[in-house]
């Protein structure tokens, strides 16, 4: 299996009905994630922003080892790639002309 957040190769350890745990040893560690998460991020075709989630494990782990990712973590932790990302691919245009007079 791939991890969830980076697709390197990982270990499944667990899969239970309501969430997958996965051990990467890539970088993102020991860590449980939401089977409505995966499905949602699967269908809007949404990817983990890799560094913010791996920062967001880190900090969870304080409160418990095997932290889990939910719904509500993915959005409101902006565990995802978000609009800076894809103003890289189409920048905003502005009308005010490059060089002044």
């Amino acid at each position: 299996m791939k991890c969830l957040i980076c697709q390197a190769v990982s270990h499944t350890v667990h899969a239970a009905g309501d969430w997958s745990e996965v051990k990467c040893p890539a970088g993102c560690g020991h860590y449980k994630v939401s089977a409505n998460l995966v499905a949602k991020m699967k269908f809007k075709n949404e990817f983990f922003d890799i560094e913010r989630t791996r920062r967001w494990l880190k900090m969870s782990r304080y409160d418990e080892p095997v932290p889990l990712i939910s719904t509500y973590d993915y959005n409101v932790s902006l565990l995802h790639r978000d609009t800076e990302d894809r103003s890289v691919i189409a920048p905003i245009r502005s009308r005010q002309p490059l060089t002044s007079d």
